[in-house]
């Protein structure tokens, strides 16, 4: 199977993307399509390489067409077409507005005034709004419409009426047409909807910076080792196994693991985590991270499209372009309303003719531009996709990876979440959870690192790791050193004589245990005799994770059940359970019974959450109805879940909800401001006030009308940046 990504250009509205998307679907090999309106991006998949051809011709042959490269340069050329356009239409329009209105009307005498008017208008209508006159002209040929055919048939009656009657006057007379031009009307329409334009292409832009920071964050050169020198190459000329120096301040490259230097990195553009983390010769480094202090040198294990970057750029982009089922509505609903809209406009001009008042032919033609004018639906089309851009956008800089706008939709009403403990509520590896000393805390710590040191079993490890987080002051050697297999381990340091090891090392050198060693911790207890009184114990276990006890607070505080799921014992998932305060907690669980654990809440009517990080939990994850897997975990589980935390912080899970909630809600607002604006405001063009006594729509106040409805659902979007 093949995927064609590619940037679509030259359309107006979402029916524009509804159209492409329908006539695309129909070519034999097209297996899915996917055409995204706000970003202006397609997506297909195909049996082979060679449709795309096929596909490029028939956008052309639609009237749109495609570019690779770059997007965002593109975008800022767009938006200065724009602002160009407006500019040279609305100084025309002023100037018509002038001869129309005031101070110059009639001058020097009416028929005269009408000629200046239609040599001002020309170019407006002509050469400005030609993008509105050839999809009106489309329309009449193919019968295919989007919102430019409504905007080019609206100042095309217009343009045409007030040519005839100023070209043809005494013919127009004789015909009874209305006397009254209306040139300045085609002119402001076409600023204001260039105006609109200008403004919405700005704000879209905002809703993608997201995605444009993690362009940036990919670096263009390289210092790589060549021979005995490093020197400066392109990056696309980086490759694997290729030894890279980074110096203070700079980013790195491609993925790799240090070979040479220690540093701070700054992981935030990839984890969202604020603070610097310390790596040292053997740790992985990723591209688009920052170096810290020190000159860093590591071999490249990942370059290109591999990178871990790169995947989540991939990531984002085809989460962007994935709709949620709201969307579809919106898009079904668009994509028939512009066809509606024509018909609607055709019924006002014809009621307007035969049953209005005097002058007939002004009043019909008014109300029918004004009809077409103010129905656009782009508005409607840009209601959910901004907000899906905007969204999937912050959560990826924020380090969580969503897998698209229906993840969002399915976070919705989420009433319990499970929770796997190990690796997920807890580190995953053993650690120091509870250390007690009688005598000389710190001396007996240095003491015991210095022996455990020379040891390879997890335990000694964990006593290494809790000193070395307490201390960098260099420890001693041991003079004798034995293992003692399955209880721990006998040694000397500095004339001392140490037993260190389990309950029944103990009692093998005959060392009673005095009651101030107890913890109330669970875990694996490692006594320390020091000449042959026992002084100090440390309790191992899976430390809890720092983010979890508040996570869960606020997460109950929300109303949604919390549930801890474990393969151990009853005794260990009751003492993790009681710290954090969760609700219920099922253990001695085996990794299939997890699925059915799941299952079962559901069974009760439950919408279920899972959060899991290990292979046994990919069931389960597939299982629940949104799925949430530690970035830090296995890959079979990523793969298995809706949404990626990227450096298992097990608070992002509550921001996850939070933004999808807040999403959501944004989403609803837009719709209910596109459907209210059409529905409130195509009565009114259609002149229904007028029946009550009211006044008529002029068409220039419809203009302005639909391009605020535009810049305002856009910017109701870009609130969502502000969630997280």
């Amino acid at each position: 199977m093949e995927t064609l990504a590619l940037k679509i250009e030259g359309m107006s509205c979402a029916s524009c993307a509804s159209s492409i998307e329908k006539s695309i679907s129909k070519i034999n090999g097209v297996l899915s399509c996917s055409v995204n309106y706000a970003t202006e991006k397609g997506y297909f998949e195909l049996d082979n390489e060679s449709l795309v051809e096929t596909i490029q011709t028939e956008i052309i042959n639609l009237g749109y067409s495609f570019q690779e490269g770059n997007e965002s340069s593109k975008d800022a050329n767009g938006k200065d077409e724009n602002l160009r356009k407006f500019l040279i239409s609305i100084i025309l329009s002023i100037a018509l507005f002038i001869f129309a209105m005031w101070p110059l009307m009639n001058w020097p005498d009416q028929r005269t005034n009408w000629f200046i008017q239609l040599i001002l208008a020309t170019p407006v209508w002509l050469w400005i709004g030609s993008r509105f006159q050839k999809s009106a002209l489309n329309f009449f040929l193919t019968g295919k419409s989007n919102m430019n055919t409504l905007i080019g048939i609206g100042t095309t009656a217009a343009f045409v009426y007030s040519s005839f009657i100023t070209i043809f006057h005494e013919l127009s007379v004789n015909l009874g047409l209305t006397q009254k031009v209306h040139f300045e009307a085609v002119g402001f329409i076409i600023s204001f909807v260039f105006l609109g334009q200008y403004f919405e292409e700005k704000a879209k832009k905002k809703t993608k910076e997201a995605l444009n920071s993690l362009f940036k964050l990919s670096s263009k050169k390289a210092f790589v080792k060549r021979g005995d020198d490093f020197i400066e190459v392109d990056i696309s000329k980086v490759q694997v196994n290729d030894t890279i120096r980074v110096k203070p301040g700079e980013k790195f490259p491609v993925d790799g693991k240090i070979t040479k230097g220690e540093s701070n990195i700054d992981e935030a553009m990839i984890t969202g985590e604020p603070i610097p983390v310390s790596k040292k010769i053997g740790d992985s480094l990723f591209a688009g991270t920052i170096n810290g202090e020190s000159v860093i040198e590591y071999n490249a294990t990942k370059v290109g499209g591999d990178t871990f970057l790169s995947q989540i750029v991939k990531f984002v982009e085809t989460a962007q372009s994935s709709k949620p089922q709201i969307q579809r509505y919106a898009d079904k609903i668009s994509s028939v309303f512009t066809p509606a809209v024509l018909v609607i406009s055709v019924i006002t001009f014809i009621m307007w003719f035969f049953f209005g008042p005097e002058p007939v032919w002004g009043n019909a033609i008014s109300n029918f531009i004004a009809v077409l004018v103010i129905a656009c639906p782009c508005a409607l089309g840009l209601a959910t996709p901004t907000a899906v851009v905007v969204a999937t956008g912050r959560a990826s800089l924020k380090g969580l990876l969503i897998g698209g706008g229906e993840v969002i939709e399915k976070a919705q009403n989420i009433d319990a979440i499970i929770f796997d403990k190990t690796g997920t509520l807890t580190e995953g590896r053993p650690s120091v959870i509870d250390y007690i000393c009688t005598i000389n805390h710190d001396k007996v710590l240095f003491d015991v690192a210095s022996i455990e040191q020379f040891s390879e079993h997890p335990l000694s490890k964990a006593i290494l790791n809790f000193y070395q987080q307490e201390s960098d002051r260099p420890l001693d050697e041991p003079d004798l050193f034995e293992v003692i297999k399955g209880k721990g381990l006998v040694a000397d340091l500095n004339d001392d004589e140490f037993v260190i090891g389990n309950m029944s090392l103990m009692k093998d050198h005959k060392l009673d245990v005095p009651s101030a060693l107890s913890s109330q911790h669970i875990g694996s207890t490692v006594y320390v005799a020091k000449n042959k009184e026992v002084i100090a114990l440390f309790v191992i276990g899976d430390q809890i994770k720092k983010q979890a006890l508040d996570s869960i607070s606020k997460i109950k505080d929300m109303g949604i059940q919390t549930w801890m799921i474990t393969g151990d014992n009853e005794a260990v998932a009751q003492d993790v359970a009681n710290e954090l305060g969760i609700d219920h907690f099922m253990a001695n669980v085996l990794p299939l019974d997890k699925s059915t654990a799941v299952e079962s809440l559901q069974k009760k009517g439950l919408k279920v959450a899972m959060v899991g990080d290990g292979i046994n939990d990919a069931p389960a994850l597939s299982k629940a109805d949104l799925s949430l897997a530690m970035g830090t975990g296995t890959d079979v589980a990523i793969n298995a879940a809706d949404v990626t935390i990227v450096h298992g912080d097990i608070s992002k899970a509550l921001d996850f909800i939070i933004l999808s909630t807040k999403t959501m809600k944004v989403i609803k607002e837009n719709l209910f401001l596109s459907m209210i604006y059409n529905t409130l405001l195509i009565p009114i063009a259609a002149g229904v006030l007028y029946l009550f006594g009211g006044p008529l729509m002029p068409p220039v106040l419809a203009s302005v009308a639909m391009a605020l409805s535009s810049i305002s659902v856009v910017s109701n979007s870009l609130r969502i940046r502000k969630f997280i």
